[in-house]
C-alpha cells in the first residue's frame, strides 16, 4: 500500500482523485441499470470491487480521512452524504411510503464504508467482493424488505453476473 500523504494539499489532492475514480466506476455500472434496486446492488458491486483493486485509494478515502483532523472528517462526511444521496430515493420503493428514520441512508451508508475500511485497514481488501451479496442484502433491506433485497444480493453477487451492455432506450 502506498504511504500516507505528506501533507495537507497532498491529501486533498489523492483524496479527491480517489473519490473521482470511485465515482466513476459506480456511476458507470448504476448507468447500465433501469430500477432503483437493481442500480443500487449495481453501485455496491462496482464500490466493492474498485475497492478490492484499488485499496490505497480507499486508505485514502476513508481510514486516512478519519485520521487527517477536522478537514479529513469533512470529507469522509461529504463521502457518506455523496453515497447516501443515491438511497434516498429508495424511501419511494417502500410501500408505507418514505416513514424511514432519518439517519437510514448514513447509517447504510457508514455501515458499508466501515466494513470495506477495516478489511483494507487488515491488508483483507481482496475478500471485499465475496461480500457483494451481503452487502447488497444489508443496503436494500430497508427500503424494498429482506426477501426482494436477498433476491437482488444474490442476483448482483453471482461471480458471472454482468449487467446488460446498453440500457434500454
Amino acid at each position: 500500500m502506498e504511504p500516507a500523504a505528506s501533507s495537507p494539499d497532498e491529501f486533498a489532492h489523492l483524496w479527491a482523485t480517489s473519490l473521482a475514480a470511485l465515482q466513476v466506476a459506480m456511476l458507470d455500472a448504476c448507468a447500465r441499470e433501469v430500477d432503483w434496486p437493481a442500480k443500487v446492488a449495481a453501485g455496491v458491486r462496482a464500490g466493492l470491487e474498485f475497492a478490492a483493486g484499488a485499496p490505497p485509494s480507499v486508505q485514502v478515502l476513508v481510514n486516512e480521512a478519519l485520521a487527517h483532523g477536522v478537514g479529513g472528517v469533512e470529507r469522509y462526511e461529504r463521502l457518506v452524504a455523496y453515497l447516501g444521496e443515491y438511497l434516498n430515493s429508495g424511501r419511494d420503493e417502500r410501500p408505507e411510503g418514505r416513514r424511514l428514520p432519518d439517519i437510514t441512508e448514513r447509517a447504510m451508508t457508514g455501515g458499508v464504508l466501515m466494513l470495506v475500511a477495516q478489511r483494507v485497514d487488515q491488508g483483507r481488501a481482496s475478500e471485499l467482493p465475496a461480500l457483494v451479496p451481503e452487502a447488497i442484502q444489508f443496503v436494500l433491506t430497508p427500503y424494498v424488505g429482506a426477501e426482494e433485497a436477498r433476491r437482488v444480493g444474490l442476483e448482483f453477487g453471482a461471480a458471472d453476473r454482468r449487467p446488460p451492455t446498453d440500457p434500454p432506450g
